[in-house]
């Protein structure tokens, strides 16, 4: 037998050969079979898990979310709350303010008033002194005038009533 004579059986790359196809669909039946008892259950169970996390992550964003324009509604309404009670505080320290203000005023004119009333107190005193003192010196300088222009004797006592008669006959003024 000759070498070249025996034709090769070369398989091209398009032919089917029927007992590899089938050993092939065989081996890939029994891959599908094992990878759906060991590898299927725990991939599916583990993108269940990934799903399960992601849901509860979003929810637990949109609950912080929630919470969160909670808070910054609270503090808006609790800085204008603030606001108000600056203002309404504001208003009771001017009203305290302009009630000392009036109250320091009406005391110090009260002792402005007292004060003049003292010093009108004073003057009248002084200047009843002064006249009470001029109508003193009057009375003396009129006896001794009278003293030497008269010259009959009268006796001081009489002198002294004539001009007291005559300082009273005098205006107030």
């Amino acid at each position: 037998m000759n070498v070249l004579a025996t034709p090769v059986l070369a398989a091209g790359l398009l032919d089917l050969n029927p007992g590899l196809t089938l050993w092939t669909g065989i081996t890939f039946l029994i891959l599908i079979g094992v990878l759906a008892k060991f590898a299927f259950g725990p991939i599916v169970k583990m993108l269940d898990e990934r799903e399960r996390t992601i849901r509860e992550a979003i929810e637990q964003a949109k609950k912080e979310r929630s919470e969160a324009e909670k808070m910054v509604a609270d503090t808006k309404n609790a800085l204008q709350k603030a606001q108000r009670e600056a203002a309404e505080l504001a208003k009771r320290s001017q009203a305290e303010v302009e009630t000392l203000r009036q109250e320091l005023t009406a005391k110090a004119r009260k002792e402005a008033d007292e004060l003049v009333a003292t010093a009108r107190a004073q003057i009248q005193e002084e200047k009843g002194k002064a006249v009470s003192e001029l109508r003193g010196q009057v009375a003396d300088m009129a006896i001794e005038v009278a003293k030497r222009l008269i010259p009959q004797a009268v006796d001081e006592k009489t002198h002294r009533a004539l001009v007291d008669d005559y300082v009273k006959q005098l205006p107030k003024a």
